[in-house]
């Protein structure tokens, strides 16, 4: 079970409903969506809140499936499974999901929760505008220096955030939209390793991908990206933020 751990952050008072938002919403893996798979065209969660998944992969050796993702070490999972994806020989598996067809609204956020353990290739998350621009990227793997995590594309905390390996390797990623012209990012890692590392992003936040990419393990369990506990969060109360000029948003969930 995962406590609630409370972020606080400044937002403007009189931006805020200059911007169309979100529907907010959640979505599981074991969602009833997934029980005959995690397939091109599956729509699980809240109603309304996300688009139907659109899923790619470039061969027979990468694809996605629900899973386990104590196969890693690590344990993101709600009710024993996560979303999982694998590419290897060369291969690419990646995952696409829009917020409704809308945008984070000023106050709005967007989580979720990776586990990996080997970091041959690539898999990650981008964070991306209406345009398929990325605002954000969180890759493990090869990139740059390579063997190691890294963020790309951010207007502020780019680079390693540590490459400190350990096979109970889980990322808590929040997205906080604060204005009509970016936002800020928050990575918090757990398991064998604690860290916690924020900056900020140029634009507004409307889709995301996951993927995995060209591992060299040869279908190692271990080389597989899960990703779980996806949560639109509300813009909050106007009467909060006039009270205390301080938004509140919990960023750790209940698993």
């Amino acid at each position: 079970m995962k406590l609630p751990l409370l972020l606080l952050l400044p937002i403007s008072l009189v931006s805020l409903s200059t911007q169309a938002a979100v529907t907010v919403g959640t979505d599981f893996a074991n969602d009833t969506a997934y029980n005959g798979g995690w397939s091109n065209g599956t729509d699980g969660g809240t109603a309304a809140s996300f688009s139907a998944w659109t899923l790619t992969s470039t061969g027979g050796a990468a694809g996605r499936f629900i899973g386990d993702s104590t196969s890693l070490g690590a344990d993101i999972n709600t009710a024993g499974e996560a979303f999982g994806m694998f590419a290897h020989s060369g291969q690419t598996s990646e995952a696409f999901r829009s917020f409704n067809g809308n945008t984070l609204g000023i106050g709005q956020a967007f989580s979720l929760d990776l586990a990996v353990n080997f970091r041959n290739g690539d898999k990650g998350f981008d964070l991306r505008d209406s345009t398929n621009a990325v605002l954000f990227n969180f890759n493990v793997g090869d990139v740059g220096a390579g063997d190691d995590y890294t963020v790309q594309f951010a207007a502020t905390g780019n680079g390693s955030i540590g490459n400190t390996y350990n096979a109970n390797t889980e990322f808590e990623l929040y997205f906080l939209q604060t204005s009509a012209g970016g936002g800020t990012w928050t990575i918090k890692r757990s398991g064998g390793v604690t860290d916690f590392d924020t900056g900020t992003y140029t634009g507004v936040a409307h889709n995301f991908k996951l993927y995995n990419d060209k591992t060299t393990g040869g279908g190692a369990a271990q080389d597989n990206l899960f990703a779980n506990n996806f949560q639109l969060v509300p813009e909050p109360s106007r009467s909060l933020l006039m009270g205390f000029g301080l938004m509140g948003l919990i960023f750790r969930r209940r698993r």
